[in-house]
């Protein structure tokens, strides 16, 4: 609905003025009243590296209604549209020696996951051209057109080798900043670090962090998830909490954070670690709290005497109750084996008696390790069975909108594309993936696959 209304109000925000130079990937621009050019803010990107890519509708005399026919195609690429809010405007330009107006109808932010020459093709739009000549919410006597922007094309650099042991992928100029909750701490109680990585790259799967403790602070094993990420131009920003617990009192001023980065500006790898941080440690509440060794006054030796004979006669009553209760199993146990054979030997009596068989085990659900590869098969497969054909051909976009479809739930389809998304960043990203990652992903598609096994 917002998306069509969006359409349908072009024509008065196409009013707006502004200015937009790009190095255009241009069409035939002759000749038509109608058509796009796509254009890239970067056509030699490094692998992982952010790039921009930007359609511009071109058009004289009044503005079109507009609606996507269909979506680019980008094997090798991740995309991600930026929000139409952010882009849409209008400006006359000359092309050719014509004066016509153009508007920006949709951004795509790339990240190449693999070297060598990538494109993104068959973007497809739908426009409706008044014949009166002014736009108009009845669009019956519209002139229909399907325009076809270029393929944007650009070659994809490999990161140069070796890479750092501790680089994981991460592509961009970035800073890091550490703020504690609090400077100072108690000894066994929890401290919260914020840290926020803010930078021109791609944030939508948050590199690991190097966390760097002195001794005497640890880090807890709990961890909170990053906050989606926020962008503003260029520049993006994610934040996330560590929780640390000191075991030792003193004054502590460290470094906690580093992240090692290709950058592109530079074209080298780059270790980039957040500013020091200073925490007092004193003793926790508990310890504090308690009263001082001298203040105990021991009790006088006559009632340690007193409680000392009041023991011994317990334990020697209770020595006798032990005593007696083994007598009487005793004597009855001989009773019981006094009686009638027949009684023994009675076949409904040895029936009863037998003790019922165990029951079986529940199965367990396989915990055998996958590979990335083998988790996204298998996590296709479980789509399939749900009545999705071809899930391995959609986009996240195209994806999410079948699986709602097919009346899965929202945050199972949240869990679906960032699983997604991390399997190819395992797949295509430089450098290894640490094993609690791949183990972290494995225990998520298990629980996926069993969540779409109930559907």
């Amino acid at each position: 609905m917002l998306r069509r209304l969006r359409h349908y109000l072009l024509p008065l925000l196409l009013l707006l003025s502004a200015s937009n130079a790009q190095a255009a990937n241009a069409g035939n621009t002759s000749g038509g009243k109608l058509f796009i050019e796509s254009s890239l803010d970067n056509g030699k990107p490094w692998v992982g590296q952010e790039v921009r890519l930007t359609y511009t509708l071109f058009f004289s005399g009044t503005a079109p209604q507009i609606e996507d026919k269909g979506q680019p195609e980008h094997p090798g690429l991740w995309v991600r549209e930026i929000a139409p809010e952010n882009y849409i405007d209008s400006a006359p330009v000359s092309k050719n020696g014509v004066l016509v107006r153009k508007a920006v109808i949709k951004q795509l932010r790339l990240v190449p996951m693999q070297s060598g020459m990538l494109s993104v093709a068959n973007y497809r739009l739908r426009c409706l051209v008044p014949q009166s000549g002014a736009a108009s919410l009845d669009s019956r006597n519209d002139v229909e057109s399907i325009v076809t922007a270029p393929t944007a094309t650009l070659q994809a650099r490999a990161l140069p080798k070796p890479a750092p042991a501790d680089f994981n992928g991460a592509v961009g100029h970035f800073t890091l900043a550490v703020s504690p909750e609090s400077s100072t701490a108690h000894t066994g109680e929890p401290l919260i670090l914020s840290v926020t990585i803010i930078g021109k790259g791609n944030l939508d799967t948050p590199p690991p962090l190097t966390v760097m403790l002195p001794e005497g602070i640890q880090r807890d094993a709990s961890a909170t998830s990053p906050a989606a990420p926020s962008q503003k131009g260029a520049i993006s920003s994610i934040s996330t909490k560590i929780t640390v617990t000191a075991s030792k009192e003193g004054a502590f001023r460290f470094v906690p954070i580093k992240l090692t980065v290709f950058d592109p500006e530079t074209g080298r790898y780059e270790t980039v670690a957040s500013h020091a941080i200073a925490i007092k440690v004193i003793a926790g509440q508990a310890a504090m709290a308690a009263p001082p060794p001298h203040s105990i006054v021991a009790p006088p030796r006559e009632e340690v005497e007193q409680a000392g004979a009041l023991v011994n006669t317990i334990i020697v009553i209770m020595a006798v109750a032990v005593l007696a209760v083994i007598f009487g199993l005793h004597i009855r146990y001989m009773k019981r084996h006094q009686r009638p054979a027949t009684t023994q030997n009675n076949p409904e009596t040895v029936k009863a008696s037998k003790p019922a068989a165990p029951p079986a085990p529940a199965p367990q659900p396989s915990t055998r390790k996958k590979t990335p590869a083998s988790m996204r098969n298998e996590l296709f497969e479980a789509i399939k069975k749900i009545g999705i054909r071809n899930p391995s051909g959609l986009t996240l976009k195209e994806l999410s909108k079948e699986l709602e479809e097919k009346m899965v739930k929202a945050q199972t389809v949240a869990a679906i594309t960032e699983l997604l998304s991390g399997i190819d960043h395992a797949l295509y990203a430089p450098g290894d993936v640490s094993a609690e990652k791949l183990e972290s992903m494995n225990r998520e598609a298990t629980r996926i696959i069993t969540v779409l096994s109930k559907h």
